[in-house]
């Protein structure tokens, strides 16, 4: 009797195990974000699509994936006026217990520059912000260091003169606010001091 009794209850026992074992694991496909200051981001993950709207930090696929499918995070559409790129997101579901990529964005930003007239001499120096520039003389263009941030203001200025010569930045082309393009219409023009 006794052991009639244990017969089932072993038979239980393994057919609640057995199916313990038989479902798979499944994982959400996630990760952080990091400067998103624009409208337009979207993610995918092959078939499945994420807008995230600006100032998110964090992002979740509404799909799960079960253990061993590949999934390969990225951007379908790239934020207005930003560039975003993913890292550590592509894999296979279960070489880690959580799937954790970095979207990291930042805004574009372009370069300042525009034509030179007069410059005989070595010396002139310009500045946009805290950024410098050397103007070698018998140049007609320059393009200064850095870029600038599309939407940032830009303002080139003369930070030191060339022996002898006096040079100017046109009025109206050495100010502006940068767009979605490099500026090339700055004039500095140079003559007898």
């Amino acid at each position: 009797m006794k052991l009639s009794c244990l017969r089932p209850l072993a038979a239980l026992l393994l057919t609640l195990g057995l199916a313990a074992c038989g479902g798979k694991a499944s994982y959400d496909v996630s990760g952080t974000i990091t400067g998103l200051s624009n409208e337009g981001l979207v993610l995918a993950n092959g078939s499945d699509t994420l807008p995230r709207p600006a100032g998110s930090t964090t992002f979740t696929f509404n799909k799960r994936i079960d253990y061993g499918t590949d999934y390969n995070i990225t951007v379908l559409t790239q934020p207005a006026h930003m560039n975003c790129s993913v890292s550590g997101g592509s894999g296979s579901a279960g070489h880690y217990l959580s799937i954790d990529a970095l979207v990291t964005c930042s805004q574009n930003a372009y370069k300042v520059g525009g034509t030179v007239s007069g410059l005989t001499v070595d010396g002139l120096v310009l500045i946009n912000g805290n950024t410098t520039t050397n103007i070698v003389k018998d140049s007609t263009a320059f393009t200064m260091n850095g870029t600038v941030a599309y939407g940032a203001s830009y303002g080139i200025s003369v930070f030191t003169q060339p022996t002898g010569l006096v040079c100017k930045v046109a009025p109206g082309t050495g100010i502006g606010t940068m767009g979605e393009a490099d500026v090339t219409t700055v004039q500095v023009t140079c003559g007898p001091a």
